[in-house]
């Protein structure tokens, strides 16, 4: 292909409508259990470096109105969520281009929108893994922390089974806030990564399990078949272990990804670009900024944890 700018135009379309169309083919669930964001998350603008969240700890009951309204106070301080950057660039050699092989090029930039669009999947499971601290300086997943008139324990070390799970559910939905008004969360997915979807169906999904004497034919009652499975690829190796039940109070999840700025395509393709006078190499790249945090520990319960630590008093 001769190069100029008409022919690199072209080409650059090209790209992009693979970027494109791979964005979003990835924004379409693979399978009946695969891990989407939108499930579990909630998407908020982010306008700057970083963006202080002070609704924390707000969400509370309804009281009644006796005298004054009691004015929900922050208490345990304010996350301040730093926005990072991220970054994904191919080279393609200018002989590659003039010898008309850009064509092969195509799938790897197809590829790039697919990893761009799966960015946000990515940062709400390594919130789950990381484990920050929360507003209150202590980690997320803790013992003891309390909250209104609960002491909250949202994270244990017991492997994944079925006691297991309904002990977090059973956790969950005893927290109280404040007053001793029910926290009343909705519990909704079990989250796990691959070795462990079979586990979590079994127990889950199924609609038929054994009974006391190891034989199949009763009904599943378990208070687990309120919840949905979905398997994310990332809770691998260290994390393979690991297993999460979120839920949601008053349509705010467990997890919230914020967004600075959404991954395009973008290119460096002229001649007198310094990469193709320097090094003949054409440049396709994409970038974006944002984080991920969880939101409330009460909407969060995780297992499979190697320790856990104890909640300390600011």
């Amino acid at each position: 292909m001769v190069i100029n700018r008409a022919n690199m135009d072209a080409l650059f379309n090209t790209y992009n409508t693979a970027f494109s169309a791979a964005q979003q083919a990835a924004a379409v669930r693979a399978t009946p259990n695969a891990f989407m964001i939108s499930d579990v998350a909630i998407m908020i603008s982010s306008t700057g470096a970083a963006t202080v969240h002070a609704w924390l700890e707000q969400i509370k009951a309804m009281r009644e109105w006796i005298d004054e309204r009691v004015i929900n106070n922050i208490k345990l301080g304010k996350l301040t969520v730093i926005n990072r950057d991220f970054e994904n660039t191919v080279a393609v050699d200018r002989n590659d281009i003039e010898d008309d092989q850009y064509g092969q090029f195509a799938p790897l930039i197809g590829a790039m929108g697919a990893d761009a669009d799966g960015l946000w999947d990515r940062l709400g499971i390594e919130a789950l893994t990381t484990n920050g601290n929360w507003a209150d300086g202590n980690a997320f997943f803790c013992s003891d922390r309390i909250i209104g008139d609960s002491t909250i324990t949202n994270a244990v070390t017991t492997a994944l089974s079925l006691a297991a799970v309904e002990a977090g559910l059973v956790a969950m939905q005893s927290y109280t806030l404040y007053g001793g008004e029910p926290a009343d969360v909705s519990s909704e997915y079990l989250v796990v990564g691959p070795s462990l979807e079979a586990t979590a169906k079994a127990f889950c999904e199924a609609l038929i399990v054994a009974n006391t004497a190891g034989t199949a034919g009763i009904s599943n009652v378990s208070p687990a078949m309120m919840l949905k499975v979905r398997v994310s690829r990332r809770l691998v190796g260290t994390h393979a272990a690991k297993w999460y039940i979120t839920g949601r109070k008053g349509g705010i999840p467990a997890i919230a990804v914020q967004k600075r700025k959404l991954p395009t395509l973008t290119r460096m393709d002229k001649n007198d670009d310094e990469n193709v006078f320097m090094s003949k190499k054409f440049l396709y790249g994409t970038d974006a900024r944002g984080e991920s945090f969880l939101t409330m520990p009460f909407l969060a319960y995780a297992g499979g944890l190697s320790s856990v630590d104890a909640w300390a008093a600011a």
